[in-house]
């Protein structure tokens, strides 16, 4: 599992430099600090199964497949939008893409998120 974080760092060093000034690894996620000061966590520890969580003060921004939600479309995947209560279709990430692809989708989300909130 620490080699896909390794993996995903390299990714993030080479292509998202511009919004992450930090990175720690664990065997079980990696945890990315922001030039804003907000951080992100992934865990992603088999295909399929995920979390990627932006948290920007006291709003989350994630996006996960716990088997809750039963009612979202595009259930197991779904988007906490702003807070933990505002659940919506994930919209963002690709099912049958590769986790190094759905993480360049996550952190090209995040840009996008980082240029509107500021």
């Amino acid at each position: 599992m620490l080699s896909r974080y390794i993996v995903f760092w390299k990714i993030i060093k080479s292509e998202f430099s511009d919004i992450v000034i930090n990175a720690e690894l664990y065997v079980d996620r990696i945890r990315l600090t922001l030039v804003d000061g907000s951080w992100i966590e992934i865990r992603y520890p088999v295909e399929g199964k995920f979390s990627f969580h932006l948290q920007e003060g006291s709003k989350i921004y994630r996006i996960d497949t716990a088997p809750h939600h039963r009612e979202i479309k595009t259930f197991p995947r779904h988007i906490h939008l702003g807070s933990e209560d505002n659940v919506v279709e994930d919209y963002v990430l690709d099912e049958k893409a590769q986790p190094e692809e759905n993480l360049r989708k996550f952190m090209r989300w995040v840009r996008e998120i980082m240029r509107e909130n500021h």
